[in-house]
C-alpha cells in the first residue's frame, strides 16, 4: 500500500473521496498523486520524478492517456487492462474496477476454488440492458429508448461503445481473463450490438414470450475457447431476461454441472472504488498467474431467429426453404407474427431453425440474397435455450 498511488483522478474526484470516507478508507486520500495541475488541498501531488520514485502501483482511472506507467497498474479503463495483457503485463495488470457489478462474484468464485467453471453468461453492459428493457416494457423504439435511458441515468456520456457491443465485449474478454485464466484478443470476438435492433423484433419476441438481450458467452474446456458477445433471443422466464433494466447478472456453470448466479446493480462510482479497494488488497498478498493466450475462437452451436420481408409469400417461401435444405440447415418451425403485416404484397416471416454455427447460416443468407430477391433478411438472432 504504502508504494501506491493515482496516476490520475476520475472526474468525480468529490464523490470519490466521499466514498473512501464512507467505507473507513480515509487512508487512501493520503496516497500521492501525479501532477500538481490534477491536486487541490486534499491530495498530495508530486511532479513526474518524483512520483514514478516512490510509486510501484499506479491506480488509473478513465480519462486522458499518460506516457508513462510504473510497474503494476490498478485500473477502471477497460481499454487499458486490454492493452496491458496484450502486451503480457498480466501479472502486473488489476482490473477489477474494470469489470463491472459482478467482480465480486468472480472475485469470490476464483478464491474459493468452486468446481472448475466451463462456461458462463453475461450481461454485463448494464445501460444497453436498460435501453432494450426499455423497448420491451414501454413498447418504445431505439432511439427514444436511448434518450430514455440516459436520463435515467443521469448520464450526457457517449454511448456509442455501449450501444455497439464494445463495452459488452472488452468486459467479456477481462472475464474470460479472471474466470478461465486466459487471455483472447477482443478484434476476434464476434461483436454486435443493439444500435440497428428493430421494434419488430422487441414486440415479436414478446408475442413468443421471449426477450432480447445483449449477451457475452464464453465456454472454455482447458484447450479450446467459444466466445461471443451479441444480442440473443431467450424465454422470458431465464435468469439473463429476468434481469431489472440497467442490472448486470452473470450465470456460470462448472464442470460438474452446478450452475451459480450472481445479479447486483449496473456499474457505479461506488462499484469501481470497491473494485480499486479490492486491487490493492491483492497487489500485497498474492501474486498474479500468466494468463494462458487463445489464438483460435470457435463457434458456438445454437438455434437462430430470423426476420424475413417476403414479397409473393406463398411462392417466395417455397424458394427460401429450398436454399435452406440445400446449405443442410434445418427448419424448426415458422412464425407469421401478429405485428408483421406491413403491406398485402409484404410480409414477416420467422423462422426458427434448429443448431448451427454463424458461419454456416450466413452461407445460406449470402445465397438467398443472391438468389431471391423477393426476399430479405430483416434481422437474425440466436437463441438462448432453457438449458
Amino acid at each position: 500500500m504504502k508504494n501506491a498511488g493515482f496516476l490520475n483522478l476520475p472526474s468525480w474526484k468529490e464523490h470519490f473521496q466521499e466514498i473512501l470516507i464512507k467505507m473507513g478508507r480515509k487512508d487512501l486520500l493520503k496516497l500521492p498523486l501525479l501532477g500538481r495541475e490534477n491536486s487541490d488541498n486534499i491530495w498530495s501531488a508530486f511532479d513526474n520524478d518524483e512520483f514514478f520514485s516512490i510509486v510501484q502501483t499506479g491506480i488509473f482511472f478513465t480519462g486522458r492517456p499518460i506516457a508513462n506507467f510504473p510497474k503494476k497498474v490498478i485500473t477502471s479503463n477497460a481499454s487499458l487492462a486490454l492493452e496491458r495483457l496484450k502486451n503480457n503485463l498480466s501479472k502486473d495488470t488489476y482490473f477489477s474496477a474494470a469489470i463491472g457489478g459482478t467482480f465480486p462474484f468472480i472475485k469470490i468464485q476464483s478464491d474459493c476454488s468452486i468446481s472448475k467453471p466451463v462456461k458462463f453468461y453475461v450481461q454485463n453492459d448494464a445501460f444497453s440492458g436498460l435501453v432494450l428493457s426499455i423497448m420491451e416494457k414501454e413498447d418504445k423504439g431505439f432511439d427514444e429508448a436511448v434518450c430514455d435511458a440516459r436520463w435515467k441515468e443521469d448520464s450526457d456520456d457517449n454511448s456509442n461503445l455501449n450501444l455497439h457491443g464494445i463495452s459488452c465485449r472488452n468486459r467479456l474478454v477481462l472475464q474470460i481473463a479472471e474466470i478461465f485464466g486466459c487471455f483472447v484478443d477482443p478484434d476476434k470476438i464476434l461483436c454486435r450490438g443493439i444500435s440497428s435492433l428493430d421494434k419488430k423484433d422487441v414486440a415479436i419476441a414478446k408475442e413468443l414470450g421471449m426477450s432480447i438481450r445483449l449477451i457475452g458467452i464464453a465456454e472454455y474446456d482447458g484447450n479450446s475457447l467459444k466466445v461471443i458477445a451479441e444480442p440473443c433471443i431467450m424465454p422470458g422466464s431465464y435468469f439473463l431476461a429476468q434481469t431489472k433494466g440497467g442490472s448486470e447478472i452473470i450465470y456460470l456453470k462448472t464442470e460438474e454441472g452446478q450452475a451459480h448466479v450472481y445479479a447486483c446493480p449496473g456499474s457505479s462510482h461506488e462499484s469501481i472504488v470497491r473494485g480499486i479497494v479490492n486491487d490493492l488488497d491483492s497487489v500485497t498478498c498474492q501474486e498474479k498467474q500468466e494468463l494462458k493466450r487463445i489464438n483460435e475462437i470457435q463457434d458456438f452451436e445454437n438455434r437462430f431467429y430470423l426476420r424475413f420481408s417476403l414479397i409473393n409469400l406463398t411462392d417466395t417461401l417455397s424458394e427460401l426453404l429450398k436454399i435452406f435444405a440445400h446449405t443442410g440447415i434445418e427448419i424448426e418451425k415458422l412464425y407469421q407474427p401478429k405485428v408483421s403485416h406491413e403491406t398485402i404484397e409484404n410480409e414477416q416471416l420467422v423462422v426458427f431453425t434448429n443448431k448451427i454455427t454463424r458461419q454456416k447460416l450466413n452461407i445460406a443468407l449470402d445465397k438467398i440474397s443472391e438468389k431471391l430477391k423477393l426476399a430479405s433478411i430483416k434481422a437474425d438472432f440466436r437463441i438462448i435455450d432453457r438449458g
